[in-house]
């Protein structure tokens, strides 16, 4: 028995380290120093502003047509499917199912760019994108013939066509707080504010947008994107009360939906700034 033991056990000590290997590489899997899987469903949100074909004025919020559809490409070929704060809602109210790989397409401020560059290219693609406007400048430029594609705004007919594509969901980015002006930063409470005063001005400024978009658009918007990020505290019981069921945020994290309706008015995005691809950004926020 015992030169039998002596025989058996290098083959005994070989297989301990074999499966040792094995279970060492399992706990590595599920070690508690690794980081935990996110609950909820993956949902990357970019961020984008001015498109333009003049290289010298390509920035950090203005990329190239040739950009945009590279991204577009990008989200084609890996199977992305662009969803729309409709689609958030209805998976959070009604239980309907998102897309395998769901991303969000968004673009803040409306600048007309919109309408003559990436309009097309998400007919193209059969995409889908949030465009969240500044109901000041939809007035402005749907009265003047002053338009220029480095600094026009969509006009109301331009939105009425977007809209009825059913490709283009738009959204509130303020009536005229896209400015920072008399002590007021975006839609943040002003230094010194009284809370009603202050409750007043944002529900009658979202408000009036709100009313100008169910009248030109047949459309209320259900999101309130906040102008520059700025996000103040107060704000939240204000746009929740007023009905909005979402809003668009700057922090530059990944969202993981979880079916949680509070979690959709602290969407998260990613600014996608010239020379640095969506697929760039998304690899690096995963790392």
């Amino acid at each position: 028995m015992k030169a039998i033991n002596r025989a058996i056990l290098p083959l005994a000590l070989a297989l301990a380290v074999a499966l040792g290997g094995i279970a060492v590489r399992g706990v590595r899997a599920v070690s508690a120093n690794a980081p935990a899987e996110p609950d909820g469903i993956e949902l990357p949100i970019v961020m984008y502003h001015h498109v333009l074909k003049e290289q010298a004025r390509l920035n950090k919020y203005t990329i190239s047509p040739d950009e945009f559809r590279s991204d577009m490409e990008y989200l084609k070929t890996e199977g992305y499917t662009p969803i729309v704060i409709a689609d958030l809602l209805a998976y959070v109210e009604e239980g309907a199912p998102l897309p395998e790989r769901p991303v969000m397409i968004t673009f803040d401020d409306g600048y007309e760019s919109f309408h003559e560059y990436v309009f097309p290219i998400l007919q193209e693609y059969d995409f889908k994108a949030v465009y969240s406007i500044v109901g000041r400048y939809a007035d402005q430029y749907s009265a003047v013939d002053d338009h220029h594609i480095r600094y026009s705004h969509s006009t109301w007919n331009e939105l009425r066509e977007m809209r009825d594509s059913g490709l283009v969901e738009i959204q509130n980015h303020s009536y005229n707080l896209h400015e920072n002006q008399n002590g007021r930063h975006g839609s943040m409470r002003k230094s010194g504010e009284g809370l009603a005063a202050y409750q007043t001005m944002l529900e009658e400024d979202l408000g009036k947008l709100q009313d100008e978009c169910a009248a030109f658009l047949d459309w209320t918007p259900t999101c309130f994107t906040y102008p520059f990020g700025q996000i103040s505290k107060e704000a939240l019981p204000v746009i929740q009360g007023m009905g909005f069921s979402a809003a668009l945020t700057c922090e530059e994290k990944l969202n993981y939906i979880t079916g949680d309706p509070e979690q959709l008015y602290h969407l998260r995005r990613f600014n996608r700034p010239h020379g640095t691809s969506f697929q760039t950004i998304l690899e690096r926020a995963r790392k």
